[in-house]
């Protein structure tokens, strides 16, 4: 059964076929069959949303990897599309930000078809009080959904992952709860929000580009500053830690963090409010049809955003003489 044209959730996720972390592949794959499998049961009208961004040359595409691996999620679920490698290279403000992760993301909100659009990581988790909030289709237009992420402890078995073992808080890692009035904290694992109004906000913030985090909470800021609302959910996601990610890794780069592919910290602009263009998430792109839904975004250097906006900068009226 193929999802519906308008299903209640579309989950936007990205990557690529370069076993990022180690085992990308296989913690991506463990994460969307357990999920789309959750929410199949409660007969979630869903979609999976996946970018890939950047594919690495000379290797198999990860959508390719998906069918193989999960020939039941693809065909029910999945909806992919591949942007030409060349939109990371004239995208990117950091030559060492090797994934726009943002950009990415927004191209798969850009496109999505759900009622609702959750911006989660690949490796994440849905806990079964989520699962319970969606089967009762209680979600309100206007809100920005956010919860609270669940590490679990590094080193768990993660071949036969359940909901008992994610919950069981002997398996946690303590980590400071979201609060008002962003609820930030780990925002990249869970954004959920109506379609109308993501296409509101535009997305995520495509005129800085010179780090992975921070957009995520830049987001946060963007939506409030719009008259948003932001809530917590009450419902945690779950992480699976692994050597990949930033709480791990982020200490091996100590006072060379700028070479890390996360970009140096005072990098982030997490207060700014950006403005993205009409044409966010590459909307000029063309699109060419791989197979029934797959696609791949050719490169027009008319879709790339420009690399300055100069539409926030004001100027004095008057210059005091010297």
């Amino acid at each position: 059964m193929s999802a519906p044209e308008s299903p209640l959730l579309s989950i936007v996720v990205t990557g690529r076929n370069d076993d990022y972390g180690g085992d990308f592949n296989a913690r991506f794959f463990r994460a969307l069959a357990f999920n789309h499998d959750k929410l199949a049961a409660r007969a979630v009208q869903h979609e999976v949303v996946f970018v890939e961004w950047d594919p690495v040359p000379g290797k198999r595409l990860l959508i390719e990897e998906i069918a193989a691996a999960l020939p039941g999620v693809a065909r029910d679920a999945l909806v992919a599309y591949v942007a030409d490698a060349r939109y990371q290279e004239a995208c990117s403000l950091n030559p060492r930000l090797g994934f726009l992760e943002f950009l990415a993301k927004n191209v798969g909100i850009r496109r999505a078809r759900g009622r609702f659009v959750l911006t989660t990581n690949t490796d994440v988790f849905l806990g079964p009080d989520l699962i319970d909030r969606f089967a009762a289709a209680t979600l309100e237009p206007g809100i920005v959904y956010r919860t609270n992420r669940v590490d679990v402890k590094f080193g768990i078995d993660e071949s036969h992952l359940t909901w008992e073992i994610l919950t069981d808080a002997r398996n946690h890692v303590p980590r400071p709860p979201i609060a008002p009035p962003l609820y930030q904290g780990a925002a990249g694992d869970f954004v959920l929000l109506d379609r109308e109004s993501f296409h509101r906000v535009r997305g995520y913030n495509e005129v800085y580009r010179l780090a992975r985090l921070g957009p995520d909470h830049n987001f946060l800021v963007k939506a409030l500053s719009s008259g948003l609302r932001i809530q917590d959910i009450g419902a945690p996601v779950y992480h699976v830690s692994h050597l990949g990610s930033y709480q791990i890794s982020k200490g091996v780069y100590g006072e060379s963090e700028r070479e890390a592919r996360w970009g140096k910290l005072h990098w982030h602009a997490h207060d700014v409010i950006y403005d993205n263009p009409d044409t966010w998430g590459l909307a000029g792109a063309p699109v060419t049809a791989l197979a029934p839904n797959r696609f791949r975004l050719e490169f027009d250097w008319a879709a790339v955003p420009k690399l300055a906006d100069l539409r926030r900068i004001v100027l004095p009226a008057a210059r005091a003489e010297a």
